[in-house]
């Protein structure tokens, strides 16, 4: 005969995985220019802001003007919920 006691509390168990899911969807930054798109989820050592400046500065160098000109119609785009601006 086993305690009930002692068994783990799925509904408990599965509110805790929802919530860890939810706070770790806090956290991921998306950044999106035409066709590239680029998504991280930041730690305490990563300066975000930082971050997408260098990889739209570096963008730019590669592509110019071009990069704005990108022609998007057509394209079937993931939509995120994540993203916070």
């Amino acid at each position: 005969m086993t305690d009930s006691s002692s068994e783990p509390d799925m509904g408990e168990m599965a509110g805790q995985l929802m919530m860890a899911k939810m706070d770790a969807n806090k956290l991921t930054h998306l950044l999106r220019i035409g066709t590239f798109q680029l998504e991280i989820a930041p730690n305490e050592n990563i300066d975000v802001r930082a971050f997408f400046n260098e990889t739209l500065d570096r963008l730019i160098s590669a592509y110019g003007e071009k990069l704005l000109e990108i022609d998007v119609k057509g394209i079937t785009m993931q939509s995120s919920t994540n993203m916070h601006g």
